[in-house]
């Protein structure tokens, strides 16, 4: 048990013996007075030995964080890996934080392997017998203790976007099937959580911008048209968005022929990364006792790059244009499940404040002023200690995702990116074949900028 909890355990020690230091006779109150409060000490004491219910994500994380900021991939994977270690309820992001440094480190084959078992954690979920997923020890332990004694399962934003990486990482694999299988899988969770909250997130815009792309490279151009049309209604004028589907008509054509002719150039800016989780407190007092409500909210985020420079031959083709906005669609969605959020917190926070004062006047009326007092301390410093709001999250998401794309006439063909306040990143040369996409991806961290560059493997020369 770590030293931060020696003073409260040092405290329930003392109630349990029925005795106070230095007094000959016991003082306390016979045991059977002090229940309310003892009994639910022992188990938060007991868990805390075992779990993450006083520590806080943010800070387990930030050793992963750090290295795979840094490009120390290797380090930050066995950091992330510790994660599940300190607490298997957070298995979940372990495996996402892991996939996370390995996508970045231009490894999407150990991205995928370690995604794939987030998602199996979140199957191991399904039959869990409540609508959230969460059993009822589970939710019992919740209102007891606070929401992180729950295993944690992923906000919808996580989910669908695990889905659409990996769908990423599949194209950039060849893997075609693959790719729209998480596409679909995508989809679904979008159109669970629109239904439960009855509100649009602009979460998925993304992985139908992928699933755009590997449609056409099937030349199934019909459901990348469809695709296409629907993210040219959600953003607008979005430069790359507008281009793909004129392409896609175009292919469609009696211009097809030339269409085909074009190599694609296809950009994925990756931008900074999601901020951690703080908690938002609210302290009360009453008559005996005093004791606060914790909400969880998204920090302040890091500082991000917005607006890749793209060029091809020293000409300027174009910039990133933003995308999906993750940090945006993450705020909404925890707005979304506030007022249930703040509910619990209110709810847990007044029966634990009523056991408290109840168990501290029946003392007082039956050993005194002091005795009395003691009871509400140690009761006061049991509700602080378990009123804390939930912080866990997938820190290494992109805050933002920006995309560019652009027809590139087949050859050899140089490539650099200049960061908007920062480096010139020279690509080298390439190989555009006609009707081949060649894609980039992006990622810039802090002061440091990850790139990775090639053809997919299944993607043929489009045919008519």
């Amino acid at each position: 048990m770590g030293r931060r909890h020696s003073s409260l355990a040092g405290w329930v020690a003392i109630a349990a013996r029925n005795t106070y230091p230095g007094a000959a006779e016991p003082v306390l109150p016979p045991l059977e007075n002090m229940r309310l409060v003892l009994a639910p000490a022992l188990l938060v004491l007991a868990s805390a030995c075992s779990s993450s219910t006083f520590r806080d994500y943010p800070d387990t994380a930030m050793a992963g964080v750090r290295a795979w900021e840094q490009g120390r991939f290797d380090a930050a994977a066995k950091q992330f890996g510790r994660i599940q270690e300190l607490d298997e309820d957070d298995a979940f992001l372990a495996y996402a934080e892991t996939g996370m440094v390995w996508h970045v480190a231009n490894q999407p084959e150990r991205a995928v392997q370690a995604w794939l078992l987030a998602d199996k954690k979140l199957k191991s979920f399904d039959d869990r017998p409540t609508i959230s997923g969460r059993s009822i020890t589970e939710g019992l332990e919740s209102m007891m203790l606070n929401d992180k004694a729950i295993p944690y399962d992923g906000e919808d934003f996580e989910v669908a976007l695990l889905h659409g990486l990996m769908a990423w990482d599949y194209l950039r694999m060849g893997s075609l099937d693959d790719a729209m299988v998480e596409v679909l899988r995508g989809y679904h969770i979008e159109e669970v959580a629109e239904e439960r909250y009855d509100t649009q997130y602009g979460m998925n815009r993304f992985a139908r911008f992928v699933a755009a792309i590997v449609q056409e490279v099937d030349a199934n151009f019909d459901e990348a048209e469809l695709d296409l049309s629907i993210l040219a209604q959600d953003i607008p004028g979005h430069p790359s968005v507008d281009y793909s589907l004129e392409r896609v008509k175009r292919l469609q054509s009696a211009d097809g022929a030339v269409e085909r002719e074009l190599a694609q150039l296809i950009v994925v800016h990756e931008v900074s990364r999601m901020p951690g989780k703080i908690a938002v407190e609210h302290r009360y007092h009453t008559g005996r006792s005093s004791g606060r409500i914790s909400v969880p909210k998204f920090g302040y985020p890091p500082p991000a790059f917005l607006g890749v420079q793209v060029s091809v031959d020293q000409d300027h083709v174009g910039n990133t244009v933003l995308l999906e906005n993750v940090l945006h669609v993450a705020r909404a969605n925890l707005d979304d499940r506030m007022a249930w959020t703040l509910a619990k917190s209110v709810g847990r926070a007044a029966a634990k404040t009523i056991l408290i004062d109840k168990a501290a006047k029946n003392v007082k009326k039956t050993r005194g002023d002091g005795m009395g007092f003691l009871v509400s301390v140690v009761g006061s410093l049991l509700q602080f200690a378990t009123e804390r709001a939930d912080l866990r999250s997938w820190i290494s998401l992109p805050q933002s995702i920006e995309v560019l794309r652009v027809p590139v006439a087949a050859g050899e063909h140089e490539i650099s990116l200049q960061i908007p306040g920062g480096e010139n990143v020279m690509l080298g040369k390439h190989s555009f074949k006609p009707g081949k996409p060649v894609l980039i991806t992006v990622r810039t961290l802090r002061q440091r900028v990850y790139t990775q560059i090639g053809p997919t493997a299944a993607s043929d020369t489009i045919q008519p």
